[in-house]
């Protein structure tokens, strides 16, 4: 649990550390991660992830107001499922696939291409007011 949650949640706070120290992060930085919706909703076999993911919102939430006076931003993405190599991974992922499949609002997983454009358009310099906030990209995923 201790490598999970050092891995998924508190090195994004060593890694902001370490890059505000080395004054490598300036006015209009933008720091993304990684959350899921395990983060707030019961996953069987998913719990010390679940807890990681939560942390990790908190340290987001914690780290925008501290880098907020220095033009700092800290959010993260929260996808939809998405059929890639680690989803793959995940003992009895044909169910949640299957699942997700007849139940999305739109009929389809979410897909990288989701949210490397959601990326793209939030490092745009002038969307500047968006900071500690989980940005679901998941296509209505989230509310089923």
């Amino acid at each position: 649990m201790e490598m999970t949650m050092d891995v998924m949640a508190n090195s994004l706070v060593y890694w902001t550390q370490d890059l505000v120290r080395a004054g490598l992060l300036v006015k209009g930085a933008k720091i993304f991660s990684m959350t899921s919706s395990g983060s707030h909703r019961v996953i069987s076999g998913y719990g010390p992830v679940s807890a990681a993911k939560a942390a990790l919102e908190s340290h987001t939430r914690q780290l925008a107001l501290e880098l907020a006076p220095k033009g700092i931003s800290v959010n993260t993405f929260q996808a939809g499922v998405t059929d890639t190599p680690a989803f793959r991974m995940i003992p009895g992922h044909e169910r949640v696939k299957e699942h997700i499949m007849t139940l999305h609002p739109d009929g389809r997983m979410t897909q990288p291409e989701d949210v490397a454009q959601t990326l793209v358009v939030l490092m745009d310099p002038r969307v500047q007011w968006m900071t500690g906030t989980v940005i679901r990209v998941d296509g209505g995923e989230d509310n089923i």
